[in-house]
């Protein structure tokens, strides 16, 4: 019968395996962010939005119906929501261009503040990407007015004293 391996070398195996590592690190600051109902809700919103716009993408000609920047802001809003990592070359794939094209996104993003880049601490050759505050705010007011329920309409005969 083989031994099982006890805690201790459970977790000598996370701290020697780098995506393990990077795992848990994200886990742990998911578990750490204390989102409320309505952003968690933000999230599978914004999940939902980006299902349906690759959808789109699939039925249309190439391009035809995407903003890549937007694309790429609900990634990152999702995966910063829930603790994960994303690489430039994951959100370059994500946007559906070309990589220049992708790039001059990501550097425009940038630019505005939304978005920061800075090298992969466990392997350097890979360049992480995240939302900074400003990005997350925006994306969470643009989301809250997606998803903002529509006023009730008024009656139509109210409608018609306003216009007289």
């Amino acid at each position: 019968m083989r031994d099982r391996p006890d805690d201790a070398q459970k977790v000598a195996g996370v701290a020697a395996n780098p995506g393990a590592l990077r795992a848990v690190e994200a886990l742990s600051r998911a578990a750490a962010r204390n989102s409320s109902v309505a952003e968690k809700l933000l999230v599978e919103g914004a999940r939902q939005l980006l299902q349906a716009r690759l959808k789109m993408a699939r039925i249309a000609p190439p391009g035809l119906l995407r903003d890549s920047a937007w694309d790429m802001m609900l990634e990152l809003f999702i995966s910063a929501e829930e603790g994960g990592i994303l690489y430039v070359k994951q959100l370059m794939l994500a946007s559906g261009e070309s990589s220049t094209a992708a790039m001059r996104r990501i550097d425009r993003l940038e630019e505005a503040g939304f978005l920061e880049r800075f090298p992969d601490p466990l392997d350097r050759r890979r360049v992480i990407v995240r939302l900074q505050e400003r990005g997350r705010s925006a994306m969470l007011a643009m989301l809250e007015h997606v998803f903002e329920p529509d006023p009730p309409a008024a009656p139509v005969g109210e409608r018609r004293q306003d216009t007289e």
